[in-house]
């Protein structure tokens, strides 16, 4: 995984938070993914590969990257972003494929449907439990958008 979204998360200008976030917080949060075992930062000198290096090197503090809920773009406030935070589903759920999904089909795409209708788990199986609610940096409330999803579906 590439931590740096192509530079993009480290410049204000170009990051989708409107604040450049630090090199290591960047790099701890790709760690962080479900199913993520490594990380492959670009640098382009040497000096920049002894800043990667020293992840190893800083406090807990320096890695941390909670903050970035507090920069959630206003525009994308309450819309998924099919971003995976909200993962893993205690019941199992791709909930941004699912709400993927959702959002194509509701803009015309029955192939989408199709594919919505072929998933092992679909939003019927949603437990409500509210995992996701409390993860999404978005504030997108989940559980109950796949009330909504389900409805719309049947499934």
């Amino acid at each position: 995984m590439k931590p740096f979204c192509g530079g993009q998360l480290l410049d204000a200008e170009q990051s989708p938070f409107g604040v450049a976030l630090g090199k290591h917080q960047c790099i701890q949060y790709a760690l962080d993914k479900p199913g993520v075992l490594t990380v492959v930062p670009g640098y382009g000198s040497e000096a920049e590969l002894m800043e990667v290096l020293d992840y190893f090197n800083v406090s807990d503090e320096q890695k941390d990257y909670s903050v970035i809920a507090g920069y959630t773009p206003k525009e994308s406030e309450g819309a998924c972003v099919y971003c995976k935070h909200c993962h893993p589903c205690p019941a199992g759920l791709d909930i941004a494929l699912i709400n993927k999904y959702y959002d194509l089909a509701m803009l015309g795409d029955n192939l989408a449907r199709e594919h919505y209708l072929t998933l092992e788990k679909t939003a019927g199986d949603c437990i409500g439990c509210g995992h996701c609610d409390s993860r999404c940096p978005f504030h997108v409330r989940q559980s109950e958008r796949m009330k909504l999803i389900c409805e719309t579906f049947g499934k």
